[in-house]
């Protein structure tokens, strides 16, 4: 087991896994220890450091609980011991990333061959995954020991730096040397390393560059003139340059400034190119051709230049870049005006230009025979632009970049392809703090966090939520995070007063595709979801399937939705807002209708899963036959994974519907949905839909008609133990049912009063009350209902230990229940069953029936329901059996489904009580 500290705080299994430390005073504690592993760290030390600075008087007692749970955590290799005045973690250092750092810098100061040194250093340069300490839980200790872990990693940096210049590879370094001189723009040991290493690559130019913006800065801010180091390597530099030779066609954009992320497409870039070998070398056996994809603004040209830049001396015969300009305003350059200008980039004279494409090509193709040249192609339309630009002979390297997939390339070209995604939290961080500044940032981290994900890790989103800030400084980050967390402005706020927006990237990129699918991205726009499947895009856009699929296969050939599953395809929000904001310009009709279509989707969509998972319960049908038909549930478990999938969109379209007026299709979908919400185990977003759906129903004076939505908002109180609003909202149900639906809803109210009485109060009190809901259930004639009130008699037998009488109800209700498989009551009936055999000291029949719950469970797509009980049920057998370790696993694992839940019934409360009392 390792603790990582170079970088967001972890503890990670010999294998990999990242194992949960706690909150934050417990992950300040591991970091406190582990940053003076093998020495005693005294208590008040931790106390100071853990509560920054002003422990509370209960710290003492809290300090000792995250000992005790982090020796838990912790394998053989890091031992947690108690020392007087406090605690020593003991551990091989090279376990704590730290001490790893500063013993492999130890040992490469100590190692005068360059060669051996190299890989200690490369080593202890990698094992940095971001800012130190971050997320250790202390500000105290972050701003005590984060700043000198730093300093190591630097110090590592530079004398690599050293060593590779030494080796005439300083070339491989220039990354992260550029990386760290913008985190450390004063530090002149370092930037004179990375203007050397600039120029060991071959580019002088930004070396200088490089010299005078050092050079302004430290006047600015220090008043003082760079230092001798940095002279002498300039005069280097110049003195070089003056003696080398005219270069080859050297015609590739500016590498961007700022740089982030990207090692691992870096990498692949290099692997798939032949160049991640030994400096200067390139693939010589067979022309590559490479294809980058991505959506707008995901950082594909910035990516391509970084990795041509980085090896250009991989190219020795020239570099060339063209802007196919296939999403621009203006019209895509033709493959003859693209083959004009490679030529004219080869050398060739105006007035030697061929006019027409078959000579432009061979003409071409004549002047690469035999040479290394790598060729950047930007912004291809489609594969035909792409075709005649390739070469022929080997040795070349093509690298096309897209917004398109361009699956023609892979299939008539042989490409090989590359589909960028948005840049992870830290990267992202980086590249925001690249240009607003760090500092700025880390001053109000939450707020910049929070304008990183609402920019989705979209390089241009993310240099544009970063201009602002920086042409703004009297801004807090603060400021921005609230104007972005509002959709309605959102788009807007990224665009700056040029041209440059994401907006319009992506604009420009729907109108490069056919009519059919710009008019499903702008209907899409309607969809609340970011979740869309083939069927109901169909019936948005009153299309068949056929018809949805080839446009929805457009849009993701475009990026402009990502496919998660067959059929299935998910949108950024970024890309959502601006369908929304398209769709805002269709006419109000054509939006109503797509809306309408889209309700009356969902309705037979739930209407489907709800007859599968209770058959006699009453369900709203769409009032028309939805385009894209209803999904093919085979099983009511098919139906609850749909159902689980799809939530957020039901939810969403509820409180739309209510938005324009429509609230009646709402409420009968929250009718439809109700036992799909019970069984799937999602009660908050069930309380919500009901409570939305009835808030609408009672502002539009029709609330009276809807009895059932009454229950279901009840149904989801109850789950959510706010028991005294479920029985108000279970009686305000009875008083508007009308004479069809009383009797059902009558049973469920005395059937909620009497098993809340039975879980909260004196159970035997709930007694007669279950006797009454047995009688009527009787009386109505129903079995199921019958069913449920014999369980819940049998129940409230069992916990005023009445056993040997809950025997017959129970084996009544399950005989009710017979041939009835994926009926939901069976599962309860079950557990209910296997608690009274347990109390009858029938233990191995208890046990098979838990197991058949869990069955059961499964079956029916209802696990998380049936792991809880299945969990707690068999804790409760292990602690009986003298079993405590198994017994404290599994009642732990309860609670764990019960938190994934937001369960907080009396059943849990249970779990909890058993825990604390028998492992105090």
């Amino acid at each position: 087991m390792r603790i990582l500290l170079l970088g967001p705080l972890e503890l990670r299994t010999p294998g990999g896994t990242t194992v949960h430390i706690g909150g934050a005073r417990r992950r300040a504690v591991l970091t406190a220890l582990a940053l003076d592993a093998n020495r005693v760290v005294p208590v008040e030390r931790l106390l100071d450091l853990a509560w920054d600075h002003a422990p509370p008087p209960t710290a003492r007692a809290a300090l000792q609980g995250h000992i005790a749970k982090l020796r838990t955590l912790l394998d053989d290799d890091l031992l947690l011991e108690t020392r007087a005045p406090g605690y020593v973690l003991r551990a091989d250092p090279d376990l704590i990333d730290a001490h790893r750092l500063s013993r492999l810098l130890d040992r490469a100061r100590a190692e005068p061959v360059d060669e051996t040194a190299v890989p200690l250093l490369r080593e202890a340069v990698a094992l940095r995954r971001g800012p130190a300490l971050d997320g250790c839980g202390s500000t105290a200790l972050r701003d005590g020991a984060a700043a000198r872990l730093e300093t190591l990693r630097v110090e590592a940096l530079e004398q690599l730096a050293e060593r590779l210049l030494r080796t005439g590879q300083g070339e491989t370094l220039t990354a992260a040397l550029t990386e760290a001189v913008a985190e450390h723009s004063l530090r002149e040991s370092l930037i004179r390393l990375a203007m050397l290493c600039l120029h060991q690559e071959g580019r002088p130019a930004e070396a200088v560059a490089l010299f005078e913006a050092t050079r302004r800065r430290l006047a600015e801010e220090t008043g003082i003139d760079p230092g001798t180091g940095l002279r002498e390597a300039l005069d280097r530099i110049r003195s070089d340059a003056a003696a080398r030779p005219p270069a080859a066609p050297a015609r590739l954009p500016r590498e961007p400034g700022r740089f982030v992320g990207r090692e691992v497409e870096l990498a692949w870039l290099g692997e798939q190119s032949g160049t991640r070998g030994s400096p200067g070398t390139a693939a010589g056996g067979d022309r590559r051709l490479l294809l980058v994809t991505g959506p707008a603004g995901v950082g594909k040209t910035a990516l391509v230049l970084r990795w041509a830049h980085r090896n250009a001396a991989a190219f020795p015969d020239g570099r060339i870049g063209v802007n196919l300009r296939g999403f621009d305003e203006t019209e895509p350059l033709s493959p003859e005006q693209a083959l004009a200008e490679l030529l004219r980039a080869l050398g060739t004279e105006d007035a030697a230009i061929p006019a027409h494409r078959e000579e432009l090509t061979e003409a071409y193709r004549t002047l690469l025979a035999g040479r290394r040249v790598l060729l950047v192609l930007e912004n291809a339309r489609d594969t035909e632009q792409v075709l005649p630009l390739l070469p022929t002979e080997p040795g070349c390297v093509v690298v096309v970049t897209s917004r398109h997939r361009l699956t023609g390339l892979l299939e008539v070209g042989g490409a090989r392809a590359l589909s960028l995604e948005s840049l992870d939290a830290q990267e992202a961080f980086g590249v925001l703090a690249g240009v607003t500044g760090r500092p700025r940032l880390e001053a109000e981290r939450e707020a910049a966090e929070r304008v990183v994900e609402l920019c989705e890790g979209l390089p241009l989103a993310l240099r544009i939520a970063g201009s602002r800030l920086a042409t703004r400084p009297h801004w807090r980050v603060a400021t921005l995070a609230g104007e972005l967390s509002d959709e309605r402005s959102r788009l807007a706020a990224l665009a700056t007063q040029g041209a440059l927006s994401v907006a319009a990237a992506l604009e420009l990129t729907v109108r490069t595709l056919p009519e059919p699918a710009v008019e499903l991205f702008r209907l899409l726009g309607v969809h609340p979801g970011q979740q869309v499947d083939t069927a109901a895009a169909a019936s948005l856009a009153g299309t068949d399937r056929r018809a949805a699929a080839a446009s929805l296969e457009l849009l993701h050939l475009a990026h402009l939705i990502e496919e998660s599953a067959p059929g299935r395809f998910e949108r950024h929000d970024l890309i959502r807002l601006h369908a929304r904001h398209a769709a805002e310009e269709l006419p109000a009709a054509t939006r109503a209708a797509a809306l309408t279509r889209l309700v009356d989707h969902y309705l037979a969509a739930t209407a489907a899963g709800l007859v599968l998972a209770r058959p006699d319960a009453r369900h709203h049908r769409a009032a028309h036959r939805p385009t894209g038909g209803a999904p093919g549930f085979g099983t009511s478990a098919d139906a609850l994974a749909w159902f689980r999938t799809e939530e957020p969109t039901v939810r969403a379209l509820i409180s739309l519907a209510h938005r324009w007026g429509a609230h009646e299709h709402g409420c009968r979908m929250v009718e439809n949905a109700g036992y799909l919400y019970l069984d799937a185990g999602l009660f908050h977003a069930w309380e919500e839909a009901a409570r939305q759906a009835l808030t609408a129903a009672e502002a539009a004076g029709t609330a009276s008609n809807w009895p059932h939505l009454y229950s279901n908002h009840s149904l989801s109180l109850g789950w959510l133990g706010r028991r005294s609003e479920a029985l108000e909202q279970s009686e305000r149900a009875v008083a508007v049912a009308d004479p069809e639906s009383l009797p059902v809803l009558r049973h469920r109210y005395l059937s909620m009063r009497t098993s809340f009485a039975d879980d909260y109060s004196e159970p035997g009190r709930a007694l007669e009350g279950i006797t009454e809901t047995v009688a009527h259930a009787r009386a109505h004639g129903d079995p199921r209902l019958l069913s449920q009130a014999l369980n819940n008699l049998a129940h409230a037998l069992f916990r005023v230990d009445r056993a040997a009488e809950a025997l017959d109800p129970i084996e009544e209700s399950l005989a009710l229940l017979a041939g009835r498989e994926s009926d939901p009551y069976l599962v309860i009936s079950t557990k209910t069953h296997a608690q009274v055999l347990r109390a009858l000291g029938r233990s191995d029949e208890a046990v098979a029936q838990i197991h058949r719950v869990l069955e059961l469970g499964r079956a029916q797509g209802n696990q998380a329901h049936a792991e809880f009980d299945f969990a707690d049920f068999i804790g409760q057998v292990m602690y009986d059996r003298g079993l405590r370790a198994e017994a404290r696993r599994h009642w732990e694992r309860a609670l764990e489904l019960a938190a994934e839940q937001g369960r907080v019934t009396r059943q849990v409360e249970r779990v909890q009580t058993r825990l604390a009392r028998c492992f105090p």
